[in-house]
């Protein structure tokens, strides 16, 4: 993909937008963008979409790069940009780039000439962040004089609306997708995942490549799982020289307490260094467009003076009570009656266990595997439902219809994945088979999971690999063009979420059990090496390549770690206080149960406070970290100060000339 499209010297049929700025014109162009039409597309749109993305801005266009792809009338367009376009999107969005002085500065395009190597837009800026801002401009694209879609007479379109939006909602447009570097995707893939003696995650290549979002993921996914080593040899101890004594309990439950709050602290000042040295760290909140699939009355957007589609907030909390909250409640439900069926399959396994039959054993484990397996297929039944019912309660921006998504996801996955645990814990009291139902809800999903995250990838791989490998022997540019229909022939990046659901669960089962089950931290920490690899394979060969935003951190999911954290001090605290060994200590010192209860509150209200102090005694970003954050604002504001100084200087002069003319008169 690195070679790109030979570029021609006119514009005829199969070439590039013509380039006027000598600087930008280049001998090849490298595709960053593909647009897949639908089939039987008429050429008219075609030529009038490929028009608006190469016109002037002050038209309605993104002066963008076009191709028509393999035929004048193919449902393919291919978009790039020049580095112009590029650099002057770069300001627009806010990116940070180095400066000359070695620190991180908000970039202007009229103060290029002092950011580090903006002269070469591929070293300046990385695939994911040419690819991120020529979809920004895409997004741009406004409809000005247009009434209607030409070759689609009977479809309106609305003055200031985003035209790839419109043609989206209306399947005109069917994929948007940015495409892969072949040469950079391999050398990612041996740097990555294809040598298994590699222990440390080539992060920062996987940010240039695949954006902040995806980096931050496996960023998080590699510290939690060096984070697991402590606990995994504490564990690793204590299951190796079994100490049954109160000690025991009470240091395991501390260590958890603090493990979990210095690595979430620790993260935290991870991650704020990688954002300030990726750029992300100094960018503004962007003004958010409607969503893609957002709809409602045609109104004129206060803010912007637009024309788009308004649905009223009271209908959306409508929908949200009455609705998506009561369908909530029916799979909490159905949950709840999951753990009803496995405590009634227990009893009778317990039964079948005591005449000491060969089937013993097996029948032991039986009602734990069967429930794991009941969960795991009511949550991804529950996973679509929840996304069908946050489409309907149309939000109007993404970060809304996200926040709604993950708010549904965690309330649900927290009670389908604890309640159980919670319930054979404080309410039946077995610690023996709490340990057990903890070590099938850590094997099983392994299992099933390393099975459709590995398996089916490594079929993708072989199919996709052969594809971009040996294309059909055909003439001219047949072969690029069969490479990127293969790309858009993968199944669409399904996101994140579900990953980070998944490191959700295992910081829970850490963090709230391992006090009873010293192997969690073992079976996590094995789970996660293999994980790493099986997630790069995924991301770099079975689905297409995503489009990533900038991100400061982990989002939504830093404060759901967190708050597992301070969970964990109530669970670890209670776990103590139910042990045979602080019963039986209690016995011989003739400690009530009341007596017993309020000491176990009074020690998880001292690990709380401890928790607080780690917190605040670890900052969230180093030092370094905010004084260049410190410098850079500063720098800013006197920048702004001089700036309004010369144009008020500027305009006295002017307000001089016209009082003299007045006395004159």
């Amino acid at each position: 993909m690195a070679d790109g499209i030979q570029k021609t010297g006119s514009p005829v049929v199969g070439s590039w937008t013509p380039v006027i700025c000598n600087c930008c014109n280049v001998q090849t162009i490298q595709p960053l963008i593909a647009l897949e039409l639908t089939e039987n597309i008429c050429l008219e749109t075609k030529r009038w979409l490929m028009s608006k993305i190469e016109g002037k801005k002050k038209h309605g266009g993104a002066e963008l790069l076009v191709h028509p792809g393999e035929d004048d009338d193919g449902n393919l367009i291919l978009i790039s940009a020049t580095k112009h376009s590029l650099l002057k999107a770069t300001e627009v969005t806010g990116l940070a780039k180095p400066y000359s002085n070695g620190s991180m500065m908000v970039f202007s395009y009229n103060d290029r000439a002092n950011f580090t190597d903006a002269d070469d837009v591929e070293k300046f800026l990385t695939l994911s962040e040419r690819q991120y801002l020529v979809k920004h401009e895409l997004d741009s694209v406004k409809a000005t004089n247009d009434t209607h879609i030409p070759g689609y007479p009977m479809i309106k379109l609305c003055e200031g609306a985003s035209i790839l939006h419109s043609l989206q909602k209306r399947r005109i447009v069917l994929n948007i997708y940015p495409l892969h570097d072949e040469e950079k995707l391999n050398t990612l893939t041996k740097a990555w995942y294809s040598q298994l003696y590699r222990v440390m995650q080539p992060i920062d290549f996987v940010r240039a490549y695949f954006g902040d979002p995806v980096a931050f993921y496996f960023s998080f996914l590699g510290f939690f799982t060096i984070s697991l080593v402590p606990m995994a040899v504490v564990g690793g101890i204590y299951y190796l020289f079994p100490i049954d004594t109160l000690a025991k309990f009470v240091f395991v439950a501390g260590f958890n307490v603090i493990w979990s709050t210095v690595t979430l602290e620790l993260w935290k000042r991870y991650s704020t260094a990688k954002a300030y040295h990726w750029g992300s760290l100094l960018m503004k909140k962007q003004f958010e467009e409607p969503r893609v699939n957002y709809w409602g009355s045609v109104s004129v957007n206060p803010v912007t003076g637009r024309k788009e589609p308004y649905w009223p907030r009271w209908k959306r909390k409508l929908r949200v009570a009455m609705g998506s909250a009561p369908a909530v409640c029916v799979f909490l439900g159905l949950a709840l009656l999951g753990m009803v069926g496995f405590v009634w399959l227990e009893t009778w396994a317990k039964e079948y266990y005591e005449n000491d039959s060969e089937l013993s054993l097996i029948i032991c484990y039986l009602p734990c595997v069967v429930h794991t397996l009941y969960l795991n297929t009511l949550s991804s039944i529950y996973e679509t439902v929840s996304k069908t019912l946050t489409e309907w309660e149309n939000h109007r921006l993404e970060s809304s219809f996200q926040s709604y998504l993950t708010l549904k996801a965690l309330v649900f996955s927290f009670f389908n994945g604890f309640a159980t645990l919670f319930y054979i814990a404080f309410y039946m009291q077995d610690l023996e088979l709490l340990q057990k139902k903890l070590i099938s809800r850590l094997i099983v999903p392994q299992i099933t999971d390393q099975l459709t995250e590995t398996l089916l990838p490594y079929v993708c791989q072989n199919r996709t690999v052969r594809q971009w490998k040996n294309p059909k022997v055909v003439q001219d540019n047949e072969p690029f063009i069969d490479k990127i229909k293969a790309q858009g022939n993968l199944p669409g990046f399904p996101g994140i979420f579900a990953d980070y659901m998944e490191l959700f669960m295992q910081f829970g089962f850490a963090c709230l059990f391992s006090c009873v089950c010293p192997l969690t931290a073992v079976l996590l920490l094995v789970n996660n090496v293999t994980e790493i690899r099986t997630d790069a394979l995924k991301f770099c060969r079975v689905f297409q390549k995503p489009f990533c935003h900038p991100a400061t951190n982990i989002g939504i999911w830093q404060t759901a770690f967190e708050m597992l954290g301070y969970f964990s001090v109530i669970t670890n605290c209670f776990l103590i206080c139910i042990s045979p060994q602080v019963r039986e200590f209690a016995k011989d010192y003739g400690i009530t149960t009341g007596q017993l209860i309020l000491y176990t509150a009074i020690v998880e209200h001292f690990f709380i406070v401890l928790k607080v102090i780690i917190a605040c005694a670890i900052p969230d970003e180093p030092e370094w970290v905010r004084i260049k954050v410190a410098q850079i604002e500063h720098k800013s504001q006197n920048a702004l100060k001089y700036k309004l100084l010369q144009q008020m200087e500027s305009t006295i002069p002017d307000i001089q000339t016209e009082v003299n003319g007045k006395r004159k008169r």
